[in-house]
Parts: structure tokens; sequence; C-alpha cells
């Protein structure tokens, strides 16, 4: 029985790093400057205001191979207040111990946009990402949210279904077993009965 408990726990959680990879293949790795993975201090009071318009990226519509994609753009966009983003992709963060996992519709705050890239916090670290990554648009946050939270439930639904025809053939397999040994048994009885010592 312990071995049927081990080999299901390890076909579960070679199915769940499966589903994982494929889920999260082509995902975006965003990497921590190494002077950025500590908490967000205030900036010193010596640096120059910005405007809160230098810190707003135009909201980054979901690519087309997304599914997301299919739903009609929103008349009237409702957008986060400033500095406030979400995160369109799946994104990591490596840190000197330990990587963190960004779910798509995180929330971050915006620190500094340079260009292309944008120094942003999820409120213990501070790190560099791409700026077409995030959106301030709440509509497509919770849309990419949605399709994440939907798509987990699916990797969820077929590891469960997996580990259950496991079981299934386990108990089959061992049902098989218990007979070929109760007929073995007999057999031996049978035979000791008809020649007796």
């Amino acid at each position: 029985m312990d071995r049927r408990l081990a080999t299901a726990i390890i076909v579960v959680f070679a199915i769940a790093v499966f589903g994982w990879r494929v889920y999260s293949s082509g995902q975006k790795t965003v990497q921590a400057p190494a002077s950025r993975s500590k908490p967000v201090q205030a900036p010193p009071s010596t640096a120059k205001p910005v405007q809160a318009s230098a810190f707003r990226p135009k909201p980054v519509q979901a690519p087309p191979s997304n599914s997301v994609a299919a739903h009609p753009p929103t008349p009237r966009q409702r957008l986060a207040p400033d500095g406030t983003y979400f995160f369109l992709k799946r994104a990591s963060l490596k840190t000197e111990s330990s990587i963190i996992g960004f779910a798509p519709g995180t929330k971050v705050t915006m620190i500094e946009q340079r260009g292309s890239t944008s120094i942003i916090s999820d409120g213990e670290h501070q790190f560099e990402t791409a700026s077409s990554q995030l959106t301030n648009d709440l509509d497509i946050a919770a849309r990419v949210a949605k399709a994440d939270f939907q798509a987990q439930r699916k990797i969820g639904e077929f590891i469960a279904r997996t580990v259950q025809q496991y079981d299934k053939q386990q108990a089959e397999e061992i049902a098989t077993f218990d007979k070929q040994q109760a007929e073995l048994e007999r057999k031996l009885r049978s035979a000791n009965s008809a020649h007796p010592r």
C-alpha cells in the first residue's frame, strides 16, 4: 500500500511539473538587478519630481495569440489609479534566495519608467520588467487574470483525472494479482492434498 501511495505521489508531481512547463512555456522571466532585489524604499528627497503621466505607458492590449484577445475592446477604458499596473503574462523574479512567481493580473506599483522597461514593485521587491508586459487597463487585467485562473483550473482537473485513472489502474492490477495469488494457493492446496507426504 505504501508503494502505491509513493507511486501516486510521484505521478502527481510529474504531471504537475509537466503541466507547469507546458503552461509557462513562452512566458517571460523577469530578472531582478542585484541592487534592486531589496524592499522598496522611498526615493531620496533630492530626486526631481516626475509627473504622473511619465509613469503611465500606454495601456497594452493582450497579444493576438492569447485567448483573451478574442474579447472586443471596451468602448471606454477603465484605468487603474496613477502608478498602479498589472502583469499581462506570467512572470517570475529571481532573488538571491528564491524565485517569486507573478500570475497574469498581479497588481504592481510603477516606480520609474525607463524607455521600454519599467522599475516596479510588488510591495516587497523592486525590480525591472518590460513595459509591454504591463497594463493599467482594469478590464484587460481582469480578463488575463480570469484566463489564467481558468487555465490553472484545467490543469488541476487534468491532474485529478490522471490520478483517478492511475488509482483505478492500480486497483485493477492489485485485484488481478490477488486473484492470481488465490488461484495459486488453491492449486498448491489441491496438489498437497492429492500427494500427501
